[in-house]
């Protein structure tokens, strides 16, 4: 099905957690720190990261915020695995970049529900990014379209008349 990336020092929640994963038909990678979930998700490039928050070494937060810098991992859906749950540490969470969170001890009906919801989000993301890629690839080939129709500069005795063509970014047109 997916790809999910789960990254927590503590090996009995990163076993939880694959298993329960793997059930519902995920392809899953697990990582015993921040610095190895971090060069995962950049080889990998994961639809869903589950993370821990509080780890040594680099955190959840810090894990989180590599990930949203990354263009590459734009469209991932970030889930945070916290056993705080105060509004600020929430807030701070999300602030961080984190799309979601879960809170332990984790239940495997609520992993399985924000599991979907993520990824549903991800592919809608995925979408977006590759309709938009086909609309900037369309327009450039209007562009090259409306130049090969455009006029040569012309020169007559001393006046030359030149143009300047502005192509469009957006449906409307350019300017010429």
């Amino acid at each position: 099905m997916a790809k999910v990336l789960v990254i927590d020092d503590d090996p009995t929640m990163r076993l939880v957690l694959q298993r329960n994963l793997k059930m519902q038909g995920h392809e899953v990678t697990v990582a015993a720190d921040g610095v190895q979930g971090w060069h995962f998700a950049q080889e990998l490039q994961p639809a869903l990261v589950i993370c821990d928050w509080m780890m040594p070494g680099m955190t959840g937060l810090e894990v989180c915020q590599r990930v949203r810098q990354s263009p590459e991992l734009a469209t991932t859906f970030f889930i945070l695995l916290t056993s705080r749950d105060q509004v600020a540490d929430r807030v701070q969470g999300l602030d961080s970049g984190a799309d979601d969170f879960l809170v332990k001890p984790v239940d495997p009906s609520e992993l399985q529900a924000r599991v979907r919801a993520g990824l549903r989000l991800h592919q809608l993301n995925q979408d977006l990014q590759d309709q938009k890629q086909r609309l900037e690839q369309e327009l450039a080939e209007a562009e090259s379209y409306v130049r090969s129709l455009l006029p040569a500069p012309r020169r007559t005795g001393d006046i030359t008349t030149e143009w300047v063509f502005v192509p469009s970014t957006e449906l409307g047109g350019g300017l010429f």
